[in-house]
């Protein structure tokens, strides 16, 4: 049986209400419960239960009204019934909302717990810079005085940190690699995002110090290998040459052969240290660039003329579609080596009597892709990114027949990077390959770029 929500509300009152009375008779009157009085008394009880129940309802009505209100904006209905109805639609989802708030705040517990035990570092500060939050990797690893309620920077002293915050919290999302405050050695790669409506921001540290000395580590060995190689292979070089231009081993078909194979070998190991001592420059931040206004067409003819025995060989065509009028903003040694590289690498895959076409188009507002394309096998899909890695070669059974150091194209990359730019490789259909870059015209200076 159904009662209503008033009914409800009197029987609870009158209880309550006649539990109080009774007892109150029974310790005032020694125990006598039936006296004169008692038909007087349940009287005013009644009258009581039902002021008590009215005001109770008319408070709970009131309050739900409100409630509807702010949801629906208007309440269509009689509003004594529509009350009724969201009151007792509320009691019925009160064990739902209990059991819902029962789970988030495992959740809560559990995703505390994963903040406390991950490697990173976590802070969240308000404006003023007061610490919110901050889990246990804060203390153990970064900063063991600091404290929930701790303005930021009065525990601690970090001016690399305190200006990666002032600089984050006006651009609302920033990451940084900063050093210190131990020692220079220590590199942390920290990352801010605000959120604009709480006005907070959340901070997170990672120690990659490690990773960062590997990286050192590696780059100083490649680059004094590179340095002792040269000598060595210098003189094989210049031994074999001399061997084979003065006709010393004429006679000897084999001798003349391997002498051949030897100074061969020795020339591409020379490119292929060349090769390592630039990118080695290019990682440690000594590689020179400089930004002016080139003329691309002009770039583009030298470097073909210095293909043209290797064009020759294969009876290749190699046709410059680039724009007589268009000037780009680039490095001109870098931009050469680039275009090198991708011609370089064009020639070597296209098949006899092919042709190469260097040609632009529109990239994007301000931007043109300079590319070039061959008649060849082609990228597949899978490769796409991982061509421009150093050493990769799709085909590693051809790799001595093509020849090459495996490294143009990761230096191509790197280049483009270093100007700010981007390289890619895309489908030359119907076969073969496009390689571009996209690379900002000088609008002053290009009368047409088509």
């Amino acid at each position: 049986m159904k009662f209503s929500v008033k009914l409800r509300l009197f029987l609870l009152v009158l209880i309550v209400v006649s539990s109080v009375s009774l007892v109150g008779s029974i310790f005032y009157r020694e125990n006598i419960s039936l006296n004169e009085n008692l038909i007087v008394g349940i009287g005013l009880l009644l009258v009581i239960s039902f002021v008590a129940t009215f005001f109770i309802y008319q408070y709970f009505k009131r309050l739900v009204n409100s409630a509807a209100q702010l949801i629906a904006k208007k309440i269509e209905d009689d509003p004594e019934v529509a009350s009724e109805e969201i009151f007792d639609e509320l009691l019925k989802e009160s064990s739902q909302v209990e059991s819902d708030l029962v789970y988030f705040t495992k959740q809560t517990e559990q995703f505390s717990s994963v903040l406390s035990k991950m490697g990173q570092g976590v802070i969240l500060i308000d404006k003023k810079y007061r610490v919110l939050y901050l889990n246990k990797t804060i203390n153990s690893e970064f900063f063991p005085d600091l404290s929930i309620g701790d303005k930021l920077f009065e525990k601690i002293s970090y001016p690399q940190f305190k200006k990666f915050i002032e600089k984050a919290w006006n651009k609302k999302d920033l990451v940084r690699e900063i050093s210190g405050p131990i020692s220079i050695k220590t590199v942390y790669l920290v990352s801010a995002k605000k959120d604009d409506f709480r006005d907070e921001m959340l901070v997170v540290f990672s120690d990659i110090s490690k990773s960062k000395n590997f990286e050192k580590m590696r780059e100083d060995f490649i680059g004094n290998v590179s340095h002792e190689l040269r000598t060595p292979i210098s003189v094989i070089q210049a031994n074999a040459e001399t061997l084979i231009e003065n006709k010393l081993i004429k006679d000897n078909e084999n001798a003349k052969l391997f002498t051949e194979a030897i100074f061969s070998q020795s020339q591409r190991m020379t490119a292929i240290v060349n090769d390592l001592l630039k990118i080695s420059s290019m990682e440690a931040g000594e590689y020179p660039i400089s930004i002016e206004s080139i003329d691309l067409f002009s770039i583009a003819k030298n470097t073909i003329e210095e293909f043209k025995p290797s064009l020759d060989k294969k009876k290749l065509v190699v046709q410059n579609n680039l724009n007589k009028q268009t000037r780009v903003m680039a490095d001109g040694a870098a931009l050469k080596i680039i275009l090198t590289n991708f011609i370089s690498n064009a020639i070597k895959h296209s098949p006899k009597k092919a042709f190469i076409n260097i040609e632009q188009s529109f990239s994007s507002k301000g931007y043109i892709r300079l590319s070039v394309s061959d008649e060849g096998k082609g990228v597949p899909k899978k490769y796409k990114e991982r061509v421009f890695e150093r050493f990769y070669r799709i085909d590693k059974g051809r790799s001595t027949e093509k020849g090459g150091t495996g490294l143009g194209l990761s230096i191509s990359k790197n280049l483009a990077l270093m100007m700010g730019y981007s390289v890619g490789v895309e489908s030359n259909k119907p076969k073969g390959a496009t390689f571009f870059i996209d690379i900002k015209i000088d609008e002053e200076k290009s009368f047409q770029a088509a």
